[in-house]
């Protein structure tokens, strides 16, 4: 045997002989030990894997990702897959394990969204301004911008050339509230003993706002995709605008007078990109079938959706990244995100249901608008939830409802959104209680808690970033310390006196002011969302309050029901259950008249106790035979 041979097999015997050594020192550990060992080890590795798989995730975090989404290359304008092969996979997984914290991993430290959520952001509506009367007066008067557009007449957007305030349902409003069976439920009729009949159509019960200008004020739209020449297999582009007043022949609109200008700009820069690229519209075999325009009111950025006539999003493809593409190019700074929404279903549906139909293709996922009180805290918005498309003149309402909820409320806000209104409310309340407390009697304490809900599951999501972009001493209970603890007996004396709160005596809150809760209007009240609550809001769609959430509301009180603020501490069987039983006032937003006169009707002549305090319609589409209509009615 040479001396190279008899070296390398005493090198391999010592290898063994340390191995043997080993695994007898561990036979003498506890199985305790060796097992809390090997324990440590694998929790290292999982952290490891975590933190890899995190910073990779921080990319491209996003609601309803599909596949293709989740490879899209790094270039904003396309989106085609990446090859999974284990070569590519090895040098991206090694790319990301040694990768610094990205800016959103530091932004997303709980330190540093405290120092985020501090700082104050732009003031886009001034209250007093746009609720002064004169303001309101001088914009009933105009026409809405409709002596300068050259869509006049043939738009179904506007209705027929008259001033802002000269409509039909302002007319019925002002009548529905003047009425008898109105007068004889109203506050202020009742104080001041008044006759119930009048012969006036218009008693000045009822007022009018114009909430925004009457021109520049829409900040979404939704347009419909046409060819440009009348053939859908001519390649040569598309133009964008509405149907026709009973036909469904698309009318052209650009320079619209009451689009927000990058509505227009991107509604131009739209128009050229599909010529460029030859991008079809919809026809049987897919196509652009519809676009929606989001404005982020403080940069004037848009975010795209363009609505694909088409079942999967591959088949959008070369036409759809050709086309996101060329808009980058043409236009750089107007885009804020683009989305792709597949939908090839039957009828003039612009979104189906499903949100597995939305990619997100570049940018940010959430539009951010500043909540419409104070100087903290923004909105999220994506565009898989509902947004109104005069967010200026919303922001007067959201601040008319943040000041009728009394101080100190407990709140309950159903067909909540992404929870505008209860946030506005919260916001409102904690900056002005103090500034409040020596003007009105009574009051002096924020808002106790809000609980808000929906049935939209991606509304959450929204709702959560809006709280974490505002100070944690808004959002959350503050600790407080007690001097004496609350014994036995005060508590046994607290519920003799049959105090509202004896339940939280001796437990100061903890946790979050402020919640949400996905489920329907009905749903989340038999969940016991209003138990406790002494305010509700609510903002239904056009059909109005579910039945469910009617009859509750037109239940009289119930004395004997407990006032808790769970559904595991009633002590009576659900069925007799009153889950609006300890609300005293209610706030009804709506943005269908024919449904509000039929609820308010119902809820004044039922046995609830219901009084009608004040009732205000705000004109936020001028030119348009519409009103959304804000009562506040109290349980008498």
């Amino acid at each position: 045997m040479s001396s190279h041979h008899y070296c390398s097999s005493q090198i391999a015997c010592m290898f063994i002989a340390i191995c043997s050594i080993l695994t007898v020192c561990e036979g003498f550990l506890s199985p305790q030990q060796t097992l809390s060992t090997r324990q440590s080890l694998n929790d290292q590795q999982q952290q490891e894997q975590h933190r890899a798989q995190s910073e990779t995730a921080s990319c491209s975090s996003v609601l309803f990702l599909s596949s293709v989404s989740r490879n899209q290359k790094s270039d904003p304008s396309t989106f085609k897959g990446r090859k999974n092969n284990s070569k590519n996979k090895g040098k991206y997984n090694n790319k990301n394990k040694n990768k610094k914290p990205s800016k959103w991993d530091r932004r997303r430290s709980k330190d540093n969204l405290d120092a985020l959520a501090a700082k104050p952001r732009p003031v886009i509506i001034d209250y007093s301004e746009e609720r002064d009367v004169e303001a309101t007066e001088r914009r009933l008067l105009t026409t809405a911008g409709n002596d300068k557009c050259e869509h006049f007449g043939s738009c179904p957007g506007c209705g027929p050339d008259r001033t802002v305030g000269d409509t039909e349902i302002l007319r019925s409003a002002a009548r529905f509230f003047s009425s008898t069976a109105i007068r004889k439920n109203r506050i202020d009729v009742e104080r001041s003993g008044d006759e119930w009949v009048v012969e006036e159509e218009d008693d000045g019960f009822y007022e009018v706002v114009v909430p925004s200008e009457t021109s520049d004020w829409r900040t979404q739209a939704k347009l419909v995709a046409a060819p440009k020449s009348g053939d859908q297999w001519a390649k040569d582009g598309c133009f964008f605008g509405l149907y026709q007043r009973g036909s469904h022949q698309v009318l052209d609109m650009p320079n619209c007078q009451v689009h927000h200008p990058s509505i227009n700009r991107a509604i131009e820069a739209l128009i050229k990109a599909t010529k460029k690229t030859g991008t079809p519209a919809y026809s049987d075999n897919g196509g652009l079938r519809y676009v929606q325009f989001q404005v982020e009111r403080t940069t004037g950025r848009i975010a795209l959706t363009l609505v694909w006539g088409t079942s999967d999003i591959k088949w959008t493809q070369p036409a759809l990244s050709r086309l996101t593409k060329e808009l980058v190019k043409s236009e750089p700074d107007l885009w804020h995100s683009m989305w792709c929404h597949c939908n090839d279903s039957p009828g003039n549906n612009i979104f189906s249901r499903n949100p597995k139909n939305w990619h997100r293709l570049s940018g940010h996922e959430f539009v951010r608008e500043p909540l419409a009180v104070g100087n903290l805290g923004w909105l999220h918005f994506s565009p898989l939830v509902f947004r109104q498309g005069n967010l200026d003149g919303f922001d007067v309402i959201a601040n008319d409802v943040a000041r009728a909820v009394p101080g100190g409320s407990k709140v309950c806000e159903l067909y909540a959104g992404v929870g505008m209104l209860g946030l506005t409310s919260l916001v409102f309340h904690h900056q002005n209680h103090e500034a409040y407390r020596d003007q009105i009697d009574g009051y002096g304490e924020p808002l106790t808690w809000v609980r808000c809900s929906d049935e939209n599951p991606a509304n959450p999501r929204c709702f959560s970033a809006s709280v974490r972009s505002l100070p944690r001493e808004i959002t959350e209970y503050q600790e407080t310390k007690s001097s004496e603890p609350t014994t036995l007996g005060d508590l046994m004396k607290a519920m003799e006196a049959g105090g509202d709160d004896f339940q939280n005596q001796g437990t100061p809150r903890i946790g979050p002011k402020i919640s949400y809760m996905v489920a329907s209007a009905a749903q989340a009240l038999k969940s016991g969302q209003a138990l406790g609550a002494d305010t509700l809001i609510v903002d239904p769609p056009r059909k109005g309050l579910e039945d469910e959430v009617l009859d509750e509301l037109c239940k009289p009180f119930n004395p004997k029901q407990p006032c808790v603020e769970s559904p595991d501490m009633v002590t009576v069987p659900d069925y007799l259950v009153n889950w609006t039983n300890d609300v005293t006032k209610l706030i009804y937003v709506s943005c269908g008249f024919d449904a509000l006169a039929r609820d308010c009707e119902k809820l004044l002549s039922s046995g609830g106790g219901w009084k009608l305090e004040s009732a205000t319609g705000y004109i936020l589409f001028p030119g348009s035979n519409h009103v959304e209509t804000l009562c506040i009615f109290q349980r008498r």
